[in-house]
């Protein structure tokens, strides 16, 4: 009856069928897509499925074996594309091309974390790249919640070390539980996590998410406590590694932090913020200072004013580089001559 339908309406004129959100479809009505698109050939009848990528966690082979079967990967928007779309759905805040970047950046290129993102922002979320939309958060649940076990419990781990995550880090994390390489690579193939072309990891392969958020809800969905223990293993792992600097010094911090040892994580920031302070960031370098005072018990009096002073001292190099920096443009732009005159 259905091919009839369809084949009475194409004799007509030439009809283009269009199924939507075909991921949501049971498999009664794939089956009946899937042989409609087979059999209906003699009349000019094409058929148009969209889906999201877990229709293929589900069947992955479905409509591969059709005649005439074109699949059309849709790639992420370029950046200047979702910054434009993020800047025409934004409502009216306070420096807009700001925030439409910062959508943009979090959106990873998908138009529908785009709208979802500045519909946050219309419904009066201060910032909301920091807080996953609901409709998002329930996407991306859904996502995972539908892998199989072992990649579940891989991508959580991975939530841990960040947005970028090396196969050796990894391994660590999960031991002997499963083989990484595979997981890795159907979760790849699912389109969760991409390798990265070059890797700071010696010997080791590199991968990121494919979307900061799908780093963010897979973290949200750790307890507290298995958070804290993959993060120490990850501290570990990355205090083995060869790499050195503020930034490598700083990332330890986090994750010592994050792991419940504040002793390890101070350490840490002190060695970045003094790094830092050697050149020109002096900002961050107060901003370091403050986080490890943040975690310096108060009855630790002797500690507590020897990181004072030496937040002191940065605070008053980036004023004076900040003071300094302003007198140049002014001298630039010849205010300074004019306000000299006044």
């Amino acid at each position: 009856s259905a091919r009839d339908f369809i084949e009475a309406l194409a004799r007509e004129r030439p009809t283009l069928f269009v199924f939507e959100d075909v991921h949501w479809a049971d498999s009664s009505l794939l089956d009946l897509i899937e042989s409609m698109a087979a059999h209906v050939r003699e009349v000019p009848a094409m058929f148009l499925t969209l889906a999201r990528g877990e229709l293929l966690d589900a069947r992955p082979s479905w409509g591969g074996g059709i005649p005439r079967h074109t699949a059309v990967a849709l790639d992420p928007l370029p950046p200047d594309k979702g910054h434009e779309l993020a800047r025409r759905l934004l409502p009216d805040v306070p420096d807009p091309e700001s925030v439409a970047e910062r959508i943009e950046q979090a959106a990873g290129g998908n138009p529908l974390f785009v709208e979802e993102l500045t519909a946050a922002m219309a419904e009066g979320a201060a910032e909301p790249v920091h807080e996953v939309p609901v409709p998002i958060r329930a996407i991306i649940a859904a996502r995972l919640d539908a892998l199989p076990a072992e990649e579940r419990g891989l991508i959580l781990g991975a939530s841990v070390a960040g947005h970028v995550f090396s196969r050796g880090m990894l391994e660590c994390l999960v031991g002997d539980e499963l083989s990484v390489p595979e997981a890795l690579e159907d979760l790849e193939f699912r389109d969760l996590v991409r390798r990265r072309g070059v890797s700071r990891t010696q010997g080791s392969e590199e991968y990121s998410f494919k979307h900061g958020l799908i780093r963010d809800v897979a973290y949200g969905r750790l307890p507290r406590a298995a958070r804290r223990e993959r993060h120490a293993i990850v501290a570990a792992f990355l205090e083995r590694e060869p790499r050195s600097g503020a930034e490598a010094a700083a990332i330890l911090a986090h994750h010592w932090r994050e792991a419940g040892d504040s002793e390890r994580a101070v350490d840490y920031l002190l060695s970045a913020a003094e790094q830092i302070s050697r050149g020109w960031a002096k900002g961050e370098a107060v901003a370091l200072y403050n986080q490890a005072l943040e975690l310096i018990p108060d009855d630790d009096e002797g500690r507590r004013r020897d990181m004072t002073l030496k937040r002191a001292i940065a605070y008053a190099a980036f004023t004076h580089t900040a003071d300094a920096r302003q007198v140049r443009q002014e001298q630039g732009s010849g205010r300074a001559g004019r306000s000299d005159e006044r």
